[in-house]
């Protein structure tokens, strides 16, 4: 077995794995932001769990087979989303465009690739609380993104 089919291997098993646990964490709660915040924890947690699956996932997928790119694809794509769904929360969701989604899950991604690159260990709550910042500012506004951090984590 090649270096990229073993790759393609742990990304299609972990893939698919975080999507049944996105979706448990998310069904679990009620309320976007809640369910939003589960999530991210969720992820948060699948992330540090291993270190070396982690790794896989976000730092070598974007550089394997098409296969690769293509699941990687799909996660951030479920992301963008579950974070979309936060159109329903704003006063005029039509005034907001599905590019808002995916603009916060590209910079979730990307503070999730500087944090693997730095240590698994990096990702901690606190950089929980500012990702949910970023998703819900767009949605329900400055007052909400600012009292996300300082939610707790669901239960």
């Amino acid at each position: 077995m090649s270096q990229e089919d073993e790759l393609e291997g742990i990304v299609r098993t972990a893939t698919e794995e975080l999507l049944s646990r996105l979706g448990a964490a998310f069904s679990n709660q009620e309320g976007w932001s809640r369910q939003l915040r589960a999530v991210a924890y969720e992820l948060r947690d699948f992330l540090v769990e291993d270190e070396e699956r982690a790794r896989a996932m976000i730092l070598d997928a974007p550089h394997g087979t098409p296969q690769t790119r293509r699941l990687r694809g799909q996660a951030v794509e479920a992301l963008a989303g579950l974070i979309d769904l936060g159109r329903g929360e704003h006063s005029d969701p039509a005034g907001v465009s599905r590019s808002a989604a995916d603009i916060t899950a590209g910079v979730v991604y990307n503070r999730i690739h500087a944090a693997v690159e730095t240590g698994v260990e990096t990702l901690d709550e606190e950089l929980v609380r500012e990702l949910m910042f970023s998703a819900v500012l767009p949605y329900r506004g400055l007052e909400a993104a600012l009292a996300e951090l300082e939610q707790p984590r669901p239960s």
